[in-house]
């Protein structure tokens, strides 16, 4: 086969690779992180700007609204003018916020618009981001595709809940704003109102990081993940915050309005940014999900894509000794004489046919051996402890006759 170009190579990485020894892996959650941006550049590069093509209507909305309020500052006077001159201006007290108001009533109407657009990217970001965590093999295009088809919905509803959210807290902020400066209300409250509605915005926003993150990795009613992303955002208010803005770190330097910041924030964003966002947090999050979650969902794997000797004590990062009866204990194990199923041996340049060939063949070994085991499972060399206590008595036994 041929090889790939730069661009297909970005897009869609190599022919996925078969998992790796757990010895590899990083032991905890900080290695973890660095070792999948480090080993991985091109494709975050890649799933980067596969995500950003669909949150660009979102970033044209925020492009839109700078730009009339560019506009606005041009052609208004937000002051009062009591003095002489030509022209003179009536009092405008209130005006900017008034049209703020209104500026952001029109944008919010075609936040849906950017919502049905934007779920398409996360949904698939996310869960690229979930199998890179996972140490799984990636292919960047196809499991992008992947991600859109399982996490569209959950995704999308989480948005769109958010939108609402924030856009009901926004003209709220404006309309107090108005009433402020027009001297209608009750100055004291309506501050405290605009306080109560910036901490709902940030708090709103944290929330549907969890419920996509949520949605990504278990399968759940949307009232439960509400529910469950609502827990653990109170539950980790503090730490949740500090992720939540190292994970915004080229966002935020965009919004600090220092030339030299902005531009490297969007120079970053670019680059990296919305795929380090992802990173930062799924890869938090999954923490979370081992520590709170997942002893409480029936199946769930623990430390995935992390290494954790065994017989380590918790307090220490590792798993507590778990030591069980093995599914291959009493089972007979085919000789290695028997050449009636060869495994596949791939070219030196091969195709995903190729591959789909190799793991036919692993399939048919696969069932041949349980065959075998299947027909000689009363046989007595293939009986085996069925305790860790026995297995443990039958060594001492062994231990003492060959003494």
């Amino acid at each position: 086969m041929a090889k790939k170009g730069l661009i297909a190579r970005l897009i869609d990485g190599p022919e996925r690779s078969e998992t790796y020894a757990r010895s590899t892996l990083p032991t905890n959650r900080w290695e973890l992180g660095w070792d999948v941006f480090k080993t991985n550049l091109g494709k975050l590069f890649g799933l980067n700007w596969l995500t950003l093509v669909f949150i660009i209507p979102f970033f044209l909305l925020l492009g839109l609204r700078y730009l009339n309020k560019v506009d606005m500052v041009s052609y208004y006077p937000f002051a009062q003018n009591v003095s002489g001159g030509y022209p003179f201006f009536p009092s405008t007290i209130g005006l900017e916020s008034q049209m703020n108001f209104a500026l952001n009533r029109q944008i919010a109407l075609f936040i849906i618009v950017a919502v049905l657009i934007g779920s398409v990217g996360i949904s698939g970001g996310f869960h690229v981001m979930r199998n890179m965590i996972w140490a799984e093999g990636v292919m960047i295009g196809a499991d992008f595709w992947k991600g859109v088809k399982q996490n569209y919905f959950v995704v999308m509803f989480s948005l769109l809940l958010y939108s609402v959210v924030m856009v009901l807290s926004i003209l709220s902020v404006n309309m107090a704003s108005v009433l402020i400066d027009t001297h209608e209300g009750i100055e004291w409250f309506l501050i405290t109102m605009q306080v109560i509605s910036y901490i709902l915005m940030g708090f709103i926003t944290v929330m549907t990081m969890y419920m996509i993150t949520l949605g990504v990795t278990y399968k759940l009613k949307f009232r439960n993940l509400i529910r469950n992303a609502f827990i653990l955002t109170i539950a980790l208010l503090p730490v949740n915050i500090f992720f939540a803005a190292f994970a915004s770190v080229f966002f935020l330097l965009i919004m600090s309005g220092v030339n030299l910041l902005v531009m490297i924030g969007v120079v970053m964003v670019a680059i990296w940014g919305v795929s380090l966002f992802m990173l930062i947090w799924t890869n938090y999050s999954q923490w979370v999900f081992d520590k709170y979650v997942n002893d409480k969902v029936p199946g769930a794997k623990k430390n995935r894509g992390i290494y954790k000797p065994v017989g380590a004590d918790e307090d220490k990062g590792g798993e507590d000794l778990i030591i069980e009866k093995s599914k291959f204990a009493s089972k007979p194990v085919k000789p290695i004489t028997d050449y009636d199923v060869e495994l596949y041996e791939l070219p030196e340049t091969f195709s995903r046919k190729d591959l789909q060939k190799l793991e036919e063949t692993k399939e048919a070994m696969r069932r041949d051996s349980d065959q075998y085991a299947e027909e000689h499972s009363a046989d007595a060399e293939a009986k085996k402890p069925e305790t860790f206590e026995d297995l443990l008595e039958e060594e001492k036994k062994s231990d003492s006759e060959n003494n």
